[in-house]
Parts: C-alpha cells; sequence; structure tokens
C-alpha cells in the first residue's frame, strides 16, 4: 500500500511541474507579446491618416486590448473631428467615429480669435519635441491651456519619458519633463519651463 502511495504522489508531482512549466511558459509568450513593438510606427500610422484624413492630428496613442495592439488617433479639420482605431500591424481603420465641432471658447460659443489655419500642425510639434528628445511619439494632443492652444506630446526612448507642452501659433516648448521610468526619484528628472 505504501509503494502505491508513494508512485501515486510521484506522478502527481511530475505531473504538477510539468504542468507549472508549461503555464510559466505560457506566462513568458504572453508577456513578450505585450512588448513587441507593433509592426508599423507612429510615422507609418500618421503617413496612413494624412491620406485619408483632412485635419491635424490632435491625439495619437499606442494601445494594446484583447492582445491586439492599436493606434488610437483624433483629428481635427474646421468642421469635424474624427476618432479613429488604427491596426498597429495591418494599418486598418477598425473604427471610425466622426463628430461635427466648433473650436468653442469656455462659455461654449464660438471663438472667433481662433484660426487653426495658424497652429504649426501636428507634424512640425512632433519635430520640434522629437529635436529636444529623440525616441517614439506615443501620444500627441492638442489642447486648450489658459486661452492658449498647445500640444501635449509624450515621447519615449527605453526607459526615459519625456513631456512637451509646445505653443501650437508659434512652435516654443513652454514645458519638457523628462522622466526615467525605472527611478522615482525625483533628482534624476530634468525640467524646462518657459
Amino acid at each position: 500500500m505504501k509503494k502505491k502511495l508513494a508512485v501515486l504522489v510521484g506522478a502527481l508531482t511530475i505531473s504538477t511541474a510539468i504542468g507549472v512549466g508549461f503555464s510559466q511558459s505560457d506566462q513568458a509568450a504572453s508577456a513578450s507579446e505585450n512588448n513587441k513593438q507593433p509592426t508599423l510606427s507612429s510615422e507609418d500610422i500618421t503617413s496612413i491618416v494624412n491620406e485619408q484624413y483632412e485635419g491635424d492630428i490632435t491625439d495619437f496613442e499606442l494601445d494594446r486590448d484583447d492582445n491586439q495592439t492599436h493606434y488610437e488617433v483624433e483629428v481635427i479639420n474646421d468642421d469635424e473631428e474624427y476618432d479613429l482605431e488604427i491596426d498597429a500591424e495591418t494599418g486598418e481603420i477598425i473604427k471610425e467615429n466622426v463628430e461635427k465641432f466648433q473650436l468653442e471658447n469656455k462659455q461654449g460659443t464660438k471663438n472667433s480669435n481662433v484660426d487653426s489655419s495658424n497652429f504649426i500642425g501636428d507634424k512640425k510639434a512632433k519635430e520640434i519635441a522629437l529635436e529636444q528628445f529623440s525616441g517614439k511619439v506615443v501620444e500627441f494632443e492638442l489642447d486648450e491651456d489658459d486661452g492658449k492652444y498647445v500640444y501635449e506630446i509624450e515621447v519615449r526612448d527605453g526607459n526615459k519619458e519625456a513631456d512637451f507642452e509646445i505653443d501650437a501659433v508659434t512652435g516654443n516648448v513652454l514645458e519638457m519633463d523628462i522622466e526615467t521610468d525605472d527611478d522615482d526619484d525625483d533628482d534624476d528628472d530634468d525640467r524646462y519651463d518657459d
């Protein structure tokens, strides 16, 4: 009886070890898949969007949902806002939402002082950010801040990240904040305010 019990315990131990090994292998493959860089770069996606949509890219972000990597892109022109989801592997537009709008001031009335044709544009804003900090643009947004329109841009390079605020009309860098992801210490942060 003891011999049968020892054989049973040994068999269970071996099968448990094999099961744990397969589980860890699956987890490693899943983690590797989540860290995989998409086939299409942010520049590729920007080109695809610019070919199909008229306006400025005001928000740009790489996102992963349900093992699918896609870019979320917002494009604004004088009359419309497009919210797009674009497959990061194929460039296919997965989802498109169109909204009619007007640039508004804080009271909700059309602001006649805002002329988006005077904006430097998303391409120039990205160039300015990348001149200051080389890497990959992972987020991009046109935002109104204290009555002034600014491009908010996030650039990553390895474990470093830079956040920018760039004046939408002049192209001046209003704010630049550089952080290292693996170091929570504020001593390594560089900050530039204009």
